[in-house]
């Protein structure tokens, strides 16, 4: 059987698209299917080498900057052209298609293309519907109502084409986003966190000790601005003049965010001294479970105007580890965990309320500990990371309907 992994924003090693194909691949190889991925026009080598990416796309949920509907239609265009190009010689077609990211654009590309395909071999469709129509703004932004014609008739294309509804699999990792997006297209929708490198390998726990003389704060992933790393320095210095018993470790990939100017603010992380450790490169997947599995706490300070709907793959991630999290409060996807105790939350989204999470956090550690491994074992016990997936893929694998895991109405 033979899988097809679709992800215009696919194009290097590290971050939540690589990590979501190394999860995926690992599923699907598992069960003797056959792999092909379709990435980014501009991937790089390592991925195509090493995983098998074919470049393919030339545009992204990230790249768009025409908001209107004729930039609309050109980028469906393009999208669609570029994946029949991609498949034009694929004669054996995939009984599986998944979007690990997908937007507008790419739903209504994907049902121009099964359009032409004959209607007695249609894939099952597994899509995430991470962000909101403009992906820097969270889904109930007003300013974005206008954009969501463009979901309905993408969607509306895709139902029509795939007519059998349980055909088609639709996630979003908030309960926010799900019911925005379920009103929409009058689905069933999955709240599930997209794959990420803790789904179905048994949730491994403890990578090594965590024990020694400091505790540690991790912050990890793409600098990107909403993720608030320019909150940092400000807020590290200050812990570290109240307590000696901390150490840091910040990492950030900087290259290709949207924040590339501001590398000198790991510059100026990096000259705090020997309990503050800086890393800018990309992680590879030992290297960041490594990382993250050092802390004993997690930095979350994300803007809560963008992620107030949005999910986190390092929060999911830290939840599997049982690493309690300091984050912005507004934030969806942290106040079930704020609610249960083992996350703190920034009240006043500044450097200075940065610090004060944090030395509240570091306060309450033993008793925020304790309830953070109580949300892993119930993780793992409840089998909550890579459920949808893997009933849509035992369900491609016996022919029958998959079951709607964790559905929202």
């Amino acid at each position: 059987m033979k899988a097809l992994i679709v992800d215009p924003a696919l194009r290097s090693m590290g971050g939540h698209h690589y990590n979501a194909l190394l999860t995926l691949r690992r599923e699907l190889l598992d069960r003797q299917m056959t792999v092909r991925t379709l990435g980014s026009a501009f991937a790089d080598q390592n991925i195509v080498d090493g995983l098998g990416v074919a470049p393919t796309f030339t545009r992204s949920v990230y790249w768009r900057t025409d908001w209107s509907h004729a930039g609309f239609a050109n980028a469906v265009r393009q999208t669609d052209l570029e994946l029949r190009r991609a498949q034009r010689w694929q004669f054996a077609p995939a009984e599986l298609i998944i979007l690990p990211c997908c937007d507008q654009v790419l739903a209504l590309a994907l049902a121009n293309y099964l359009a032409r395909r004959s209607r007695r071999n249609l894939p099952r469709v597994l899509m995430w519907l991470l962000y909101a129509p403009d992906y820097k703004k969270a889904v109930d932004d007003p300013s974005i109502s206008s954009l969501f014609v463009e979901y309905e008739q993408a969607f509306k294309a895709l139902q029509t084409v795939v007519r059998d509804q349980t055909r088609l699999t639709i996630c979003c990792e908030t309960v926010a986003m799900a019911r925005v997006y379920s009103r929409l297209f009058d689905v069933d929708i999955a709240v599930e966190p997209g794959p990420n490198l803790l789904s179905g390998n048994g949730l491994v726990h403890e990578l090594h000790e965590r024990g020694n003389d400091f505790i540690t704060v991790v912050c990890v992933g793409f600098a990107n601005r909403s993720k608030g790393y320019r909150l940092l320095p400000q807020a590290i210095h200050r812990v570290l003049q109240t307590r000696k018993d901390v150490r840091f470790l910040i990492h950030g990939t900087v290259a290709g965010s949207d924040c590339e100017e501001d590398a000198a603010l790991f510059a100026t992380l990096g000259e705090m001294g020997p309990r503050v450790v800086v890393r800018t490169d990309v992680l590879s997947q030992d290297e960041y479970l490594t990382w993250l599995n050092q802390g004993q706490v997690v930095l979350l300070p994300y803007d809560p105007q963008v992620y107030k709907t949005r999910g986190s793959g390092v929060f999911v991630e830290a939840t599997a580890l049982g690493i309690p999290v300091v984050v912005t409060r507004g934030c969806n996807f942290a106040a079930q965990a704020a609610e249960d105790g083992w996350a703190q939350d920034i009240v006043d989204y500044s450097p200075d309320g940065l610090a004060d999470a944090l030395s509240r956090a570091l306060c309450r550690l033993p008793a925020m500990k304790a309830r953070a491994e109580i949300a892993a074992n119930k993780m793992r016990s409840q089998k909550l990371l890579g459920s949808t997936l893997r009933s849509v893929l035992d369900a491609v694998m016996l022919g029958e309907r998959p079951a709607r895991a964790g559905a929202n109405r």
